[in-house]
C-alpha cells in the first residue's frame, strides 16, 4: 500500500499554555498522525498527552524548542491536547500531519536524521539527509525557526505537510513537507524558501522517513547459485 498524505492542520499563538493537535478531516483508524510543536523561547516546555508518543524534544537558548511526536490513530480519537508553561512573548506554532499506508506496528519512522539539528543566521532552513530502509518510504522534513514569514515554500519536489507563521509575540515559523521516494536510497531534501521576511535567524531542522505498510528492503545484486542443466 502506497503512503498517501491525508491532510494537515497548523495553528499559532503568543505564549499559549495549552492547545490541540487536530487530525485532518478524512482520517481513518490506522493512519499515522505526526505531531510537531515549535516555540521561540526554549524555557517554554511542552507536556504531550499520553496518547501521543514523543520522538524528540530539544531546546537551546538560541534556537527555541522543537517537539516531534506521533499517534497511530484509533477509532474514537478526536484531538490531542498538549500543555505548556507560560513564557513571555513565546510565539508558538504547532501542527499535525496525517498519512495513510504507513506501518503503524511501532515507530512509524523507520529512519531519521538523528536529534534535530541547530542552524544559525539563515533565512531558508535546510534539513539534513535521511537514509530510508524501504522502497516507497516517505521523507518528512521539518523545521522550526525564529522570525515570521508571509510565504513558506517546501523544498523542490516536496509538498507541504502543514506550516504556520506568526508575529504575535516574538515571531516564529515552522513547517513540514513530504515526498514519497521511489527507492531506498539516501535522500537530501534541500532547503525551504521563506519569503516576506528579511531576517537571518536561528532554529531547528530534522528529517524522518515514514515506513510503508508494505515495502521492500534495500537489496543488492542477486547472483545465481548455479547454472541450469541443459539437456
Amino acid at each position: 500500500m502506497a503512503i498517501t498524505f491525508i491532510g494537515a492542520i497548523a495553528l499559532a499563538a503568543n505564549n499559549p499554555v495549552s492547545g490541540d493537535w487536530i487530525p485532518a478531516v478524512g482520517w481513518e483508524p490506522g493512519d499515522v498522525c505526526v505531531c510537531w510543536w515549535y516555540t521561540y523561547n526554549n524555557n517554554k516546555t511542552i507536556t504531550e498527552p499520553a496518547t501521543v508518543t514523543q520522538k524528540y524534544d530539544v531546546a537551546s537558548a538560541s534556537c527555541g524548542r522543537l517537539f516531534i511526536g506521533y499517534r497511530i490513530l484509533q477509532a474514537g480519537d478526536t484531538t490531542f491536547r498538549w500543555a505548556s508553561i507560560s513564557a513571555a512573548n513565546a510565539t508558538t506554532v504547532w501542527g499535525a500531519s496525517v498519512f495513510r499506508g504507513v506501518d503503524g506496528s511501532g515507530d512509524p519512522f523507520e529512519a531519521d536524521s538523528g536529534a534535530p539539528a541547530l542552524f544559525g543566521n539563515q533565512i531558508n532552513p535546510n534539513p539534513p539527509a535521511v537514509d530510508p530502509v524501504s522502497e516507497n518510504a516517505c521523507a518528512y522534513p521539518l523545521f522550526g525557526k525564529k522570525n515570521d514569514y508571509t510565504s513558506i515554500i517546501p523544498p523542490a519536489n516536496y509538498a507541504s505537510a502543514g506550516e504556520g507563521s506568526s508575529d504575535d509575540g516574538s515571531d516564529a515559523s515552522a513547517g513540514a513537507a513530504y515526498r514519497v521516494l521511489s527507492s531506498g536510497n539516501p535522500e537530501d531534501p534541500g532547503a525551504w524558501t521563506l519569503g516576506g521576511g528579511d531576517a537571518t535567524d536561528d532554529g531547528y531542522v530534522w528529517t524522518g522517513a515514514l515506513k510503508p505498510a508494505a515495502g521492500g528492503e534495500k537489496t543488492g545484486t542477486i547472483f545465481p547459485v548455479g547454472n541450469p542443466i541443459l539437456g
